[in-house]
């Protein structure tokens, strides 16, 4: 039985030493099928291109018309919301080139693809090169692999699964900063013209079905930016089993109903009081910031305290929404404890939304509202369940143990060990 031997980088003065055992052959062929930039493969990556340029194009058509309208909040709220993520996506990604150029394990970029990539920045479409280069990498190391090429097909391959892991990172970005705020903002606006019919007419019914389509638009940009985001930490490394395509589905279809009753709770306290809204909004982020930063050591996005109490903030923020841990270990309880919260958060503006408004104006917003968001809800969990019952890639088989490279007895008898490429991905953990 061969053992292989994967190195992760967690620092640059750190190195932890990864050992998955295999059960037998058939499980090193399908694990080497799973793992093929394949149709599926290409499928996600183009769906994750669609709902990125879905949400830019959107919002820039609303900007359009917010200033053509003479509406000044509403284009100020929604520029804000799209060009501050985008700035933040876009210094992240070329600290990250930086790095990267500094390593000489992943060659020399060229004038030319350090020309390509400022013009993307500049454009403020920092994950969409990275998916672009993903397609590229994917494409070359098929080429590679079908020419016999297999140390060439092997270096394309991590390279393409680095760039897909670094361009999901930078979508959870995206998601949390610009997504979920976009679509709390559009949904409001909405249920504000729902609830005062005369702005409807004012402000045009074109404009109202654009921000119908934005809402939609960031809710499944938002589920599935987490669930690529964790099935290419699992395609990346090489200790986790890769999700299938059902598991996918079903993922994603959890992600989604979770992110629509929390961005419809939020809308409604929104609508009525939006400074209480982001006043809880911003205790729930100092709250899971702080537990963070108490509870959450040493994880492999981290080399220093420093960057773990940043990392713990950005975290926090990204809780107001959704969960996601950020390292492996059980989340059973993690995820019972959160889900709590959640619930009787938007329990909570749930009941403050239906205080404030008479169901005889509107039965048809008060009953409708209050019926999706708590059956959204139930439906966030019960996917969760199925998900984490049925389609979860099992780890009984796996035994997975971390040492220092140093301590490794090399000359042990029938040790046999077959070391992989440094994955320089800027990853957190698979869920």
């Amino acid at each position: 039985m061969a053992e292989t031997c994967t190195v992760v980088r967690f620092s640059k003065d750190s190195l932890v030493r990864i050992d998955n055992l295999k059960q037998n052959d058939s499980s090193d062929k399908l694990n080497e099928m799973q793992r093929t930039f394949g149709i599926f493969y290409m499928i996600c990556i183009s769906l994750s291109i669609i709902t990125y340029i879905a949400d830019l194009v959107l919002a820039c058509i609303l900007l359009y018309f917010y200033s053509v309208k003479g509406y000044g909040l509403y284009f100020t709220l929604t520029l804000t919301f799209l060009l501050l993520p985008a700035l933040i996506m876009n210094a992240v990604s070329m600290r990250w080139y930086i790095v990267d150029h500094d390593d000489p394990s992943l060659g020399k970029t060229s004038v030319a693809q350090w020309i390509v990539r400022i013009l993307f920045l500049l454009l403020q479409l920092a994950p969409l090169l990275r998916y672009l280069d993903t397609f590229i990498y994917g494409l070359r190391s098929l080429i590679a692999k079908s020419s016999g090429s297999d140390n060439l097909h092997s270096t394309l391959y991590r390279r393409m699964l680095d760039e897909d892991s670094n361009g999901a990172l930078l979508r959870l970005f995206h998601c949390f900063l610009h997504s979920a705020p976009q679509a709390i903002i559009q949904l409001m606006f909405l249920i504000n013209y729902a609830t005062n019919p005369s702005t409807l007419h004012d402000l045009g019914i074109d404009v109202a079905v654009l921000q119908s389509w934005t809402v939609l638009s960031s809710l499944l940009s938002i589920a599935w930016a987490l669930t690529s985001y964790h099935r290419s930490v699992r395609f990346a490394r090489d200790d986790k089993e890769t999700l299938s395509s059902i598991a996918v589905l079903i993922g994603f279809c959890w992600h989604l109903m979770s992110a629509v009753a929390r961005i419809l709770a939020l809308s409604l306290l929104a609508s009525i009081f939006p400074t209480w809204m982001g006043i809880i909004c911003a205790l729930h982020w100092g709250v899971m910031s702080i537990w963070l930063a108490l509870s959450q050591h040493q994880t492999a996005a981290c080399s220093n305290r420093c960057e773990e109490l940043l990392f713990s903030a950005a975290l926090g923020l990204a809780y107001v929404i959704a969960f996601i841990s950020p390292r492996d270990g059980p989340t059973r309880y993690i995820y019972l404890a959160y889900y709590l919260v959640c619930f009787m958060e938007n329990i909570g503006a749930l009941v403050v939304w239906c205080v404030a408004n008479n169901s005889e104006d509107n039965p048809l917003l008060y009953y409708g509202a209050a019926g999706a968001q708590l059956t959204a809800f139930l439906l966030a969990i019960l996917f969760l369940l199925i998900y984490y019952r049925y389609c979860h890639p099992s780890t009984c088989t796996k035994i997975l143990e971390i040492t220092d490279i140093g301590s490794v007895d090399h000359d042990k008898p029938g040790y046999s060990k077959t070391y992989t490429h440094v994955s320089q991905s800027h990853n957190l953990s698979s869920s």
